[in-house]
């Protein structure tokens, strides 16, 4: 039958929902102990590409349940893409109809087909991407294991690791490269999968979210790089062959923690207290909020939203002496109507709701503020990795079970963006027949 808009949402909530219950089951019979809500959080974690985790040393657990664990996140990361192409992007939701490409679906068409059509379209690309990263991985030095768990994980920003050690400890400088180009794909909007199948690569050029998205990591890479690297080699020798290696292991490991963070993949390159040493944890992971690009795995408000906000905050405060002024705000090339931009200012300010809420149920349970924090931030961000950034990678691992059933509910909203789940719950909008 043809399917309604907000049978549409409800698919989406059904799935993130339900879906972990059946990919929890190996996490109870593994014989760890584990029961059935903190296995419920872990297979949502990595259903919702969050990379949150109750295992506090990962490199003592089973290889088949890590792999497990970040296949997980590689489907999830599928998933996600697929309801954009078919739910979210033909739908224009909170300023994803300024993007300079529209995929677009028969409202005629019956659910399955409209799915599978996505699923055609993304899969491909995704599959591709993700067997090259593995060969590439293999190729610099590394495990199969560990290719497939680390692929798994940076493709679709997860951000699941085989080990709590440092990436940067085990990982080659070629390596780290290869990571970087994974995570950089998985944040980039649904066209990086499938621009070079469907669409001509001028359209790219285009879309002025993946130029600001660049600058961003760019401007945080150098934020990165000279605040926490102060010093390269040992001292003992000063020529500039010796000090070339660890000067260019610095800068891809500081290129490396800015991806990481942005795209919301959130694994740990360095040591935490190398991080910390310099940045008081509140501050150092404001960039996870911006998140990735929209219609990505990335969590977080989203490149392009994050823009027009501050871009809509500037002509507010221009405009101040003219009320009277005229509307003429632009993204790019498209212009950017009021009713679009009250969207994304719903959007946020939902956001400020959920975070505020998230905040106050991480102060109940947790003992600190950094710890409430780091909670609110990973869960409503889909980046949980930032526990472990932070110092703290038991912090949900000691969740009690309503802990563990809230936390799993904070990163499905997170994933969802609140806004669907609020139109579910809005009862005109059932009535109206949409």
């Amino acid at each position: 039958e043809k399917v309604r808009k907000s049978e549409l949402f409800l698919v989406s909530l059904v799935l993130y929902l339900m879906l972990p219950f059946l990919a929890c089951l190996p996490f109870i019979s593994s014989g760890q102990g584990v029961g059935l809500w903190a296995a419920y959080f872990e297979a949502a974690s990595a259903l919702t590409t969050t990379g949150a985790s109750i295992y506090i040393h990962p490199e003592f657990e089973p290889e088949a349940l890590l792999l497990w664990r970040s296949l997980l996140g590689w489907f999830g990361g599928l998933l996600i893409l697929t309801l954009s192409v078919a739910i979210i992007a033909p739908m224009g939701l909170f300023g994803i109809d300024l993007k300079p490409i529209n995929i677009r679906q028969s409202e005629e068409e019956i659910l399955p087909r409209r799915l599978r059509r996505s699923m055609r379209l993304i899969g491909g690309g995704y599959v591709l991407i993700t067997l090259a990263g593995i060969v590439a991985l293999v190729m610099t030095g590394n495990s199969v294991f560990n290719a497939l768990s680390l692929t798994f994980s940076t493709i679709s920003t997860t951000g699941f690791a085989t080990t709590l050690a440092p990436l940067s400890a085990y990982i080659s400088s070629s390596g780290m490269v290869v990571l970087c180009v994974l995570m950089l794909l998985g944040s980039l909007s649904y066209p990086a999968f499938i621009l070079g199948l469907r669409f001509p690569l001028a359209a790219a050029r285009k879309d002025l979210e993946i130029r600001q998205y660049v600058q961003l990591i760019f401007l945080l890479w150098l934020v990165l790089h000279f605040s926490v690297n102060t010093s390269t080699g040992d001292g003992q020798s000063s020529t500039l062959p010796s000090l070339l290696p660890p000067l260019l292991s610095e800068l891809i490991n500081s290129l490396a923690t800015a991806i990481s963070m942005l795209s919301t993949t959130a694994l740990a390159i360095n040591a935490p207290e190398q991080l910390l040493e310099r940045w008081p944890a509140p501050v150092l992971f404001l960039p996870v909020i911006i998140g990735g690009m929209t219609l990505s795995t990335a969590g977080g408000i989203k490149v392009l939203r994050f823009s027009l906000l501050a871009k809509r905050i500037w002509y507010e405060i221009r405009n101040l002496p003219y009320p009277s002024s005229v509307e003429h705000m632009h993204y790019g090339e498209r212009y950017v109507s009021l009713n679009q931009m009250m969207r994304v200012w719903g959007l946020f300010l939902v956001y400020l709701v959920g975070f505020a809420v998230s905040f106050m149920i991480g102060g109940l349970l947790t003992d600190n503020f950094d710890s409430a924090w780091l909670l609110a931030l990973a869960l409503l961000n889909n980046a949980g990795g930032v526990a472990v950034m932070g110092g703290q990678p038991e912090l949900f691992a000691g969740l009690p079970p309503i802990g563990h059933i809230l936390s799993s509910l904070m990163m499905i909203l997170g994933r969802l963006e609140f806004m669907i789940l609020l139109v579910l719950l809005m009862p005109g909008y059932w009535r109206s027949g949409n």
